[in-house]
């Protein structure tokens, strides 16, 4: 059983939906190896277009697949600025 704390996110997303590594990629016209790439926090060069056509397939937010994107800048956004 994969401890949900250290899990990659779709290896921990496929897990809790019961779907397949394969299915996925399918849906979201990609390669298991950028599903792999994406899993690992490889995403250096990869197009928004992929990682939401990802998210898109596991139904959540990008975010999830990548927790960085999630964070937000030390000095807040900008709209939050008076």
């Amino acid at each position: 059983m994969t401890n949900p704390r250290t899990a990659r996110p779709i290896t921990r997303l496929l897990a809790a939906s019961g779907h397949r590594r394969i299915d996925l990629a399918a849906r979201a016209a990609t390669s298991l190896d950028v599903l792999a790439r994406i899993d690992r926090g490889d995403v250096r060069g990869m197009k928004l277009d992929t990682l939401l056509r990802v998210a898109a397939g596991l139904g959540v937010a990008v975010a999830e697949l990548v927790p960085v994107l999630a964070v937000r800048p030390r000095g807040g956004l900008l709209q939050d600025r008076k």
